[in-house]
């Protein structure tokens, strides 16, 4: 998501992940196969323990200046059972 028509480069918007600590893990590298054109994400939903990654606590709006929302905490088990169906 990205406010950059309105506001700017500087309020680029996304969801992110909260560990448990209450710190914000490193950029996570997405790999999409054979190919050098690596992505990365700090999107709330890559923090979810597996592939080594950090397993997020919480989610919590984020902007590119700094700003960060409330955290919400995240059901992983709920989320599983969604999958599931």
């Amino acid at each position: 998501m990205t406010w950059t028509t309105e506001f700017g480069e500087s309020h680029e918007g996304y969801v992110g992940a909260v560990l448990l600590d209450g710190s914000e893990p490193k950029p996570v590298h997405l790999d999409p196969g054979s190919g050098a054109d690596f992505r990365t994400t700090r999107e709330w939903w890559a923090y979810s323990g597996q592939l080594g990654r950090p397993k997020a606590a919480f989610l919590r709006g984020c902007c590119a200046c700094g700003w960060r929302g409330a955290s919400y905490p995240i059901d992983w088990e709920q989320l599983s059972d969604e999958d599931d169906s």
